[in-house]
């Protein structure tokens, strides 16, 4: 993959590679075809990650070449598939969304029949920047087992054809 660069440092997203590739806000999990997997700082939904397009700033799927688009999806699709594995959620979400950061990232939400949103959209309900204020974070030891968890199956994914797992 050719990451190419921001042309106008002024204007830098802080989703655009470079990235730091762990802050306050996410921890690196996986690089991958076109984007790579973090999990989300605020763990209020076990297993949240974003998953954030690598190649270039880019604002819309529409804008994307054929190659780039089916790259992004195809990494969704490991991603969800990986998370899923690892953590065994009822459901997952995936939204695009760049209403705050028009930057193209997926959020990857696992949700669970015991999650404070269930059956309700995680957005909904909770302040502005809800969950960068009042984050629901884990120990460290506990976050580390989940990115161990979810690169393992990424791993497993990458080595295997994906379209054969559930």
């Amino acid at each position: 993959m050719v990451v190419e660069p921001h042309e106008n440092l002024e204007d830098k997203c802080y989703l655009c590679s470079p990235r730091e590739s762990n802050n306050e806000y996410r921890k690196e999990i996986a690089r991958l075809k076109s984007s790579t997997l973090y999990l989300f700082a605020d763990q209020r939904f076990r297993g949240y990650c974003l998953l954030i397009f690598d190649v270039r700033h880019e604002t819309s799927l529409t804008k994307l070449s054929e190659n780039e688009y089916l790259d992004f999806l195809f990494d969704l699709c490991l991603c969800s598939k990986a998370i899923g594995a690892a953590l065994n959620p009822d459901h997952m979400n995936l939204e695009l969304l760049g209403n705050t950061n028009p930057h193209l990232h997926w959020h990857i939400v696992p949700r669970y029949k015991s999650d404070p949103r269930w059956g309700q959209p995680i957005w909904e309900g909770w302040p502005r920047n809800e969950f960068n204020l009042n984050r629901v974070t884990l120990a460290e030891p506990e976050t580390k087992e989940i990115i161990e968890r979810i690169r393992s199956q990424v791993e497993v994914l990458q080595s295997s054809n994906l379209w054969d797992i559930n």
